[in-house]
């Protein structure tokens, strides 16, 4: 049976469909950019609201400690204090994290890192706010302390979390290494140490948060990833997450950093506890102390090369330094693993890596995810090879490089979205173009 139409359907709106020919190939203003060099876009750090008060964290002195106790009767007598939180004060879960919820909003029992948020103070002026968590008194109980990821997987060892120190072990596993080591004329072997490197965005991790009339708390903050922190805020205030709303304010650099939990979680507690706006901000030195940053690494590696200039065979492994929580360091490491060939042929290839807890800040995601700290190590192999058989390090490279019909490390078959060939023949082109030489740049770096 038919149905007879009673009117057209509208027709599509050209404005909204997407020509790529508007853009590639083109230079593209970016949104952000002409409301940031004009100083006219909004930052979180902007905005101003009558009745607004500060906040303020205490921060813990101690790596690793028992909180024995926490005497803020001091600080809640302060003239202009509203506020003054701890963990018994929150009223829903105190745990948060991204890839695994074990991260605690405010120390409960025991505090992982030095830096760890231990109580939370809202007053009328920020110097009354650092007054009354100056005022706070905590007694820590000491305990031995790890710092080292290899350290740290020792029998023995000071446990970070009751469960143990190992957060996930990556195998990554094709062919037969130890015969691809041998069918090698030459086989390089060293170990690297990355260390951990700090975001260090302009904007320091920041936020204003406030009640609305209905009875929606606002938070206006440079978050990355507004819906998965909106669910995280609900957990710890026991708030219906439709009673939450979060705006991601304009952001002042991120690249990674604020796609955790930063101040979020903080101000809410604040806001629930005052029924007033609050604002809260880190300083340089804070943020330093408690946020995420790149994850150091110690990774050994074993390459083997033919006289003729072709890979046989990668065995390494990779500790990974997640410090006290894992953020995001499960994936980040596993990664490290994946990766520490780079984009290059093996028919043989044995990596493992091991995310760790240790006592250290935390580490988490970052430019690069991993990959960075792998690149140090296979790009460094690579070169030492290319000298021990006396071949051109950038021939050497675009002999070994993976190509269409190849198996990466994993063994996925590459298709036709592998650059890295032409990227190495484009490099080579303009070497030869300028007469440039890999000894004469060496020369010049000496």
């Amino acid at each position: 049976m038919s149905v007879e139409r009673k009117t057209a359907p509208p027709a599509p709106r050209t404005d909204l469909i997407f020509r790529p020919s508007a853009v590639v190939g083109q230079s593209v203003p970016r949104e952000d950019g002409a409301p940031k060099v004009t100083g006219k876009a909004v930052y979180a750090g902007d905005v101003q609201m009558p009745g607004m008060l500060y906040g303020k964290v205490l921060l813990s002195t101690q790596p690793h400690a028992l909180v024995r106790s926490i005497d803020a009767s001091d600080a809640k007598r302060l003239p202009g204090v509203r506020a003054v939180l701890t963990a018994a004060d929150i009223p829903g879960e105190n745990v948060f994290g991204i890839a695994f919820p074990d991260q605690q909003v405010l120390a409960d029992k025991k505090v992982r890192f030095a830096g760890e948020p231990v109580a939370l103070v809202a007053a009328e002026d920020p110097l009354q706010a650092e007054e009354a968590v100056r005022r706070i008194r905590v007694e820590y109980e000491p305990l031995p302390a790890v710092f080292d990821p290899i350290q740290a997987l020792k029998p023995g060892a000071p446990a970070v979390h009751e469960a143990g120190n190992l957060v996930l072990h990556t195998k990554v596993r094709k062919g037969n290494v130890e015969q691809g080591l041998a069918e090698a004329d030459v086989v390089v072997e060293n170990v690297y140490r990355t260390q951990g490197q700090d975001h260090a965005p302009i904007e320091p991790e920041n936020g204003i948060g406030w009640m609305e009339a209905d009875g929606t708390l606002v938070l206006f903050c440079p978050a990355q990833y507004v819906f998965r922190d909106r669910k995280q805020v609900a957990r710890v205030l026991n708030r219906p997450i439709n009673r939450i709303r979060i705006i991601g304010s304009t952001m002042g650099g991120g690249f990674g950093r604020k796609d955790d939990i930063t101040v979020e979680i903080l101000i809410a507690l604040l806001v629930q506890a005052t029924g007033q706006p609050v604002r809260l901000g880190y300083t340089r030195h804070e943020a330093m102390l408690t946020q995420t940053h790149r994850h150091p690494t110690v990774i050994r590696v074993r390459t083997g090369a033919t006289h003729a200039g072709r890979l046989t065979a990668l065995e390494g492994v990779a500790y990974g330094d997640t410090g006290a929580y894992i953020s995001l360091g499960i994936y980040v490491i596993k990664r490290t693993a994946l990766y520490l060939g780079g984009p290059y042929y093996y028919p043989h290839f044995k990596a493992d890596s091991f995310s760790v807890y240790t006592n250290n800040p935390i580490s988490g995601p970052m430019r690069g995810f991993g990959v960075v700290q792998a690149a140090v190590a296979h790009e460094s192999q690579i070169d030492e090879l290319a000298e021990r058989i006396g071949m051109d390090p950038l021939e050497f490279r675009l002999r070994n490089c993976l190509r269409p019909g190849l198996t990466s490390s994993t063994g996925q078959v590459m298709n036709e979205g592998c650059g890295i060939e032409a990227t190495l023949q484009r490099l080579q082109a303009y070497m030869a173009e300028h007469d440039l030489h890999f000894s004469k740049s060496r020369e010049i770096a000496a």
